[in-house]
């Protein structure tokens, strides 16, 4: 995902699988997650697989998200592969879940005469975004709005009312990340007006994708002038989702962060932000992670 649009849908999507999403995987393999695997990379290699896990049957599941119609993609899937080989001694099952808004057109496939590699391409939108929707875990419900059926005023409303119940932080992530996914879909207005009727409390001062959004929706038709300082929310939008990202990973390797961690994080660039989720990896503490070269 090159440009900067795409960027934020993959940092988006990847903080939505810092867990198994389990009814994810009934619809894509019939099965369930029995743990979630780390991949080691030659150092400086800065490409992660979305999800790696090893399903109750044994299997080697690999997922890619993508946004877009990348002509590149089987050589990265290819890549993916001979990294899994190497680390577990086993073939992964691999699939590619096309969550973008143009028709899929993804070759899933290298055919060459010495060499014949395939994978199997599926476009989000043939999903059946039912069992997501009704799933207890929040994070479903959201990815359940990119499925068939699922870009609707009803999903919008049934997924802010889950996002009200929650507080502080959590729902301005969750709403942030709701609103990135929905672009996908061209349903920030409808998430934007549902937020607005529910009268859900935002801290949006402190979140500029956040401000940038609903700014937006109170300047439609006077929108002369305005769009530097859109490019310039939408930019930093795009960060505040790196954050989000390394900010849950690293909560999930060393437990709850202290106040030092949550500085460095809330004042990082992109380039940090890449270089920590790189360490985290094999880091043994959060030190480790945050070191100065």
């Amino acid at each position: 995902m090159g440009d900067v649009a795409g960027q934020r849908y993959d940092t988006t999507l990847k903080t939505l699988f810092q867990a198994p999403p389990q009814q994810l995987l009934r619809l894509l393999v019939g099965g369930q997650a029995r743990e979630m695997l780390t991949v080691e990379y030659p150092t400086g290699h800065m490409r992660r697989p979305d999800l790696v896990v090893r399903l109750t049957d044994g299997r080697l599941y690999h997922l890619e998200l993508q946004s877009d119609n990348d002509a590149a993609m089987p050589w990265r899937m290819l890549e993916y592969y001979g990294l899994l080989y190497q680390r577990y001694g086993q073939q992964p099952l691999q699939h590619v879940l096309y969550v973008g808004e143009r028709p899929m057109t993804l070759v899933a496939q290298i055919d060459h005469a010495t060499l014949l590699f395939e994978y199997e391409a599926i476009d989000v939108r043939t999903l059946d975004g039912q069992p997501l929707l009704h799933s207890t875990v929040l994070e479903d419900n959201i990815l359940a709005l990119l499925c068939r059926g699922g870009a609707t005023r009803a999903t919008v409303q049934y997924i802010l009312a889950r996002i009200a119940n929650l507080s502080g932080t959590a729902q301005t992530e969750a709403l942030t990340t709701l609103l990135i996914l929905a672009g996908l879909r061209h349903l920030q207005p409808l998430v934007r007006e549902e937020t607005q009727q529910m009268a859900i409390i935002l801290d949006i001062e402190n979140n500029p994708f956040l401000r940038d959004i609903f700014e937006e929706g109170r300047q439609e038709g006077h929108q002369e002038g305005h769009q530097e300082g859109r490019q310039e929310g939408r930019q930093e939008g795009q960060i505040e989702g790196e954050r989000v990202l390394v900010r849950r990973q690293l909560a999930r390797r060393f437990g709850v962060l202290p106040a030092w961690a949550e500085q460095h994080i809330a004042a990082a660039d992109t380039t940090a932000l890449e270089q920590w989720g790189l360490r985290l990896l094999d880091a043994t503490s959060l030190e480790e992670v945050f070191r100065t070269p």
